[in-house]
Parts: structure tokens; C-alpha cells; sequence
């Protein structure tokens, strides 16, 4: 019950961002897609009050669909160490994200995305994930830019207790194609 809850107060949240009409409604000859690959911290939440810091790294595929709404696959893998000794974690998400505001030099945007983490310490878990967040892309050249997620707010669903998380993450674009 807690899952849909959830989900539409995070739906009610960014429901006027992601519907409003801005600049970014416009026309574009902007690139039809892009991957992104870099580094990433998380925050993990490990139950009983107990927090671990993991770093590792991220690629991301992004297809833009059109009225600056795009569609990415997202594969994030950690690793660090908690309580119980050394952690693997390997996230597979897919999501939604659209630009909300047309500054220059700069595309800021909020998503949406759910999928699955695979994660080991002592044994193997499957845990459930939803994470919403923003991110900033900053064109650096052509074929080039500078992707941060400041923040990314992160659910799992580890042996029917709710974690929370917060990730970070920098990386670089490459822009493919052209519409």
C-alpha cells in the first residue's frame, strides 16, 4: 500500500513541471539521443539507523522523444563496504525525464525512473527501486556535455522494509545523431 502511495505524491510533485509549456516545447534540431557515462556517490541507507557511502560508476542511454521529454535506460553499479563487510550493487532502471526550464548554456530537468538493484554483502538480494531527482546538462562542445545529477532521491524495497537513499552523480555526454 505504501508503494502507490508514494508514487503519486512524488507524481503530484513534479505533475506542473513536467506539464507546464515552456521554451523547451519548441521545435528542435537538437540530437536524437545520447549515452552519458561517469561516476556516482550514494548515500545507502543499510536499515537500523546505519549508513554506508558507495561509490562507483553509471551509463545512461537517453532516446529524446520529443517536446523535451526523453526516455533513458539507466545502469548504475557501487561498491563499498558496510557493517556486514564488502557491497556490490548494480542498479537497472528505465525512466522518463523532460527539461523544465530553457536557460543558456544550460538544460535542467527532472525524472523518473524504476527498475531493480542486485546487491551482495552477505548473500544475494533483489530489491525494488523508484528515484526521482534533477539534472543539469552543460554543452561543453558539438559533440560533448557535462551531465550532474545534484541529487537523486532513491527508494528500495529490500525484504519488505522501505531504505532511503540519496545519490549524486557527474559524467559526460556524448550526443548521437540529429533530428
Amino acid at each position: 500500500m505504501r508503494l502507490p502511495l508514494t508514487l503519486a505524491l512524488v507524481a503530484l510533485l513534479f505533475a506542473p513541471a513536467l506539464l507546464a509549456q515552456t521554451s523547451a516545447d519548441a521545435p528542435s534540431k537538437g540530437p536524437l539521443g545520447g549515452l552519458t557515462v561517469g561516476w556516482t556517490y550514494l548515500w545507502a541507507d543499510q536499515g537500523a539507523s546505519y549508513r554506508a557511502n558507495l561509490n562507483g560508476w553509471f551509463a545512461r542511454p537517453v532516446v529524446n522523444v520529443g517536446r523535451g521529454f526523453s526516455i533513458f535506460f539507466s545502469n548504475t553499479n557501487y561498491y563499498g563496504h558496510n557493517s556486514k563487510g564488502e557491497i556490490n550493487s548494480h542498479g537497472f532502471t528505465l525512466g522518463v525525464a523532460r527539461r523544465v526550464f530553457n536557460i543558456p548554456r544550460i538544460q535542467p530537468s527532472v525524472f523518473l525512473e524504476s527498475g531493480d538493484v542486485r546487491a551482495s554483502s552477505h548473500g544475494i538480494t533483489e530489491e525494488a527501486l523508484v528515484a526521482t531527482g534533477v539534472g543539469l546538462s552543460i554543452p561543453l562542445a558539438h559533440r560533448l556535455a557535462l551531465s550532474i545529477t545534484p541529487v537523486e532521491y532513491v527508494f528500495l524495497y529490500p525484504h519488505a522494509d522501505w531504505r532511503n537513499d540519496i545519490n549524486a552523480k557527474v559524467g559526460i555526454t556524448f550526443p548521437f545523431g540529429r533530428r
